[in-house]
């Protein structure tokens, strides 16, 4: 009976010790884990932040590298400039769209601005058209698209042969690159 009432007793004395030692020691342990989760998402997510504005800045500092005229005669604010002419040709080419007609129009300075239109007359169904102004959008240049005119005449579908396929319409369009220009302080 002794010894039961011993081994009770170091059974009681072991549970309380590990009772105390655990309250003692790691009471606070999962408060803190919480915690420390907490901080550890405010971080990463200010990291992911960074990433995306330097990874913006980039792009900005990008954007303004290839738009931005140091003068007024620099090689940007030509007329009919060669480099944009031969890269529209390359998208128009790639995309498979007839090219009826490019004409150089005019520039003209609107503020810190320079546009530089010109007028294009294609030929292609409005799939390819979507695809182009797409590449537009894509290109390093700011390109400013004033307007288009989309004719595709019943008369036109009506001599269509493929029943599946639309005839490619006549789009007529201008667009502009726009140069940016630094300001004289």
């Amino acid at each position: 009976m002794k010894r039961n009432i011993i081994l009770l007793s170091l059974t009681i004395i072991f549970i309380i010790s590990s009772f105390l030692l655990r309250t003692i020691m790691f009471s606070d342990k999962p408060e803190q884990i919480v915690d420390l989760e907490g901080i550890q998402k405010s971080a990463n997510e200010k990291y992911i932040t960074a990433q995306i504005l330097s990874q913006s800045l980039d792009n900005v500092y990008r954007l303004f590298e290839v738009n931005l005229a140091a003068s007024k005669n620099d090689k940007l604010n030509e007329e009919a400039s060669v480099d944009f002419i031969n890269t529209l040709t390359d998208i128009l080419f790639e995309l498979k769209i007839d090219v009826i007609e490019m004409k150089p129009m005019d520039k003209y300075r609107s503020g810190k601005y320079t546009y530089i239109p010109y007028r294009l007359k294609l030929s292609c169904d409005f799939e390819k058209f979507g695809k182009f102004v797409s590449e537009l959008e894509r290109n390093e240049r700011l390109i400013a698209i004033g307007e288009f005119e989309y004719s595709n005449s019943p008369e036109n579908v009506r001599r269509s042969s493929a029943l599946t396929e639309l005839p490619d319409a006549l789009i007529e369009m201008e667009i502009a690159t726009i140069t940016l220009n630094k300001s004289k302080k």
